[in-house]
């Protein structure tokens, strides 16, 4: 057997422990392909706590501790590394990394920008070097089933429009630091559009296939002033509702909408119809299917999520399930780890790699651009290809990518 891949993990924050969580159900399960021998956080009680709780959980030696990731390279003691880090350190680190020869699984979005997509992939050169993105929603088994049910079984006939829309009242506390940085543009990109929404633009087009145009109005509600480390304190400027169209390639048109600056009674639907019916989704959050949908046909039968999902088991081989759910496991941020340490001991591509990350994030930033301009229609294609850029040009000068 080869060496195992020697890991790092770079942030240690909470996002980080969501991972950890993964690595240490493959490591119950059997799983030995990798062991984590780093952490790397700027914060030194953070990162000293977390190495411990890997000494602690996972056996062995404690993982060496790192304030830079410069240091941790020179130090020679990883493969890859997991970042776990704030939006706006996605391209800084991870090209960091990728310059020392270091594989990368980044936090979604994989860079801040579309730019700094192409850096990171720049960065990487001609080297077999992977870079994964950390995109869980779609590796799990409701996820899985409904992809399934939609693509191959044609449950719902032909997909023809959708409705993802939901008000509340639920002000997110912009005086901590994990949502403070989230309500700034150059710390984030943008607000939950680009953060939890880089998932939904994942799923719709991971079950509905390539949106080709995208329309969007948006507006900052929040007054409040952010006083965070690192950063002088100025106001949030990032999105706090939006409404939103696309139109997918295949004539598909889905409307998507959210805000939690909604006083008042609170407004959730989340139905996708088609020619036989439609999907009615479990889950009101920015994860589409991530607890399935259950299926209402156009004569009024049913079936539940729960058939759907059986359904789905007993269609697939055991090769299929091996590779789909290794060692039985459908937590899907174990999934993504497994999937990284393959794709670096193979080697292969992983599940989710740049050019699926780009897709996702140009979506998202399609419907940043079309709000800059008034509303107006934007090719999703032309904002991938850095051809519409004006919201984004601010950030790109900041971090003069």
């Amino acid at each position: 057997m080869a060496d195992p891949v020697r890991l790092a993990i770079v942030g240690a924050g909470g996002i980080a422990q969501s991972h950890l969580k993964g690595y240490k159900m493959l490591k119950d399960a059997g799983y030995e392909r990798f062991q984590i021998t780093a952490v790397c956080d700027v914060n030194a009680e953070n990162a000293a706590a977390t190495a411990e709780g890997i000494e602690k959980n996972f056996g062995g030696a404690r993982p060496r501790v790192f304030a830079q990731v410069g240091e941790m390279i020179e130090a020679g003691v990883v493969d890859g590394a997991d970042l776990c880090l704030p939006h706006a350190y996605h391209h800084t680190l991870g090209g960091e990394c990728l310059r020392g020869g270091i594989h990368v699984l980044i936090e979604k979005p994989v860079g801040i920008t579309i730019k700094a997509t192409h850096k990171l992939i720049e960065a990487r050169g001609e080297r077999d070097l992977v870079i994964a993105g950390a995109e869980q929603v779609r590796r799990g088994l409701p996820s899985r089933a409904i992809h399934w049910a939609v693509r191959e079984r044609g449950m719902i006939g032909e997909p023809r429009f959708f409705t993802q829309e939901v008000f509340s009242f639920n002000p997110l506390d912009r005086s901590t630091y994990k949502f403070g940085w989230r309500a700034l543009k150059t710390m984030g990109g943008g607000g939950m559009l680009v953060d939890a929404g880089v998932h939904f633009s994942d799923m719709v087009q991971y079950v509905f296939g390539p949106v080709e145009t995208a329309i969007c109005t948006m507006r900052t509600i929040d007054e409040t002033i952010i006083n965070i480390p690192d950063v002088p304190p100025q106001p949030v400027d990032v999105e706090d509702y939006w409404i939103a169209s696309m139109i997918f390639e295949s004539g598909l048109t889905g409307h998507w909408s959210w805000s939690q600056h909604a006083p008042g009674r609170k407004l959730s639907t989340r139905m996708y119809y088609g020619s036989e019916g439609c999907l009615a989704d479990r889950q009101e959050w920015m994860h589409p299917f991530q607890f399935g949908a259950d299926l209402i046909r156009k004569d009024g039968s049913e079936l539940s999520y729960e058939e759907i999902e059986k359904q789905y088991l007993d269609s697939l081989s055991q090769d299929e399930k091996d590779q789909l759910f290794p060692y039985g496991i459908t937590d899907p941020f174990a999934i993504e780890c497994w999937d990284f340490v393959e794709a670096i001991s193979q080697p292969r591509e992983p599940e989710f790699g740049p050019e699926e990350a780009l897709r996702a994030k140009a979506l998202c930033f399609a419907l940043y651009e079309s709000s800059e301009l008034g509303g107006q229609p934007v090719s999703v294609e032309d904002v991938r290809l850095g051809k519409v850029g004006s919201y984004q040009e601010p950030i790109n000068e900041y971090w003069k990518i």
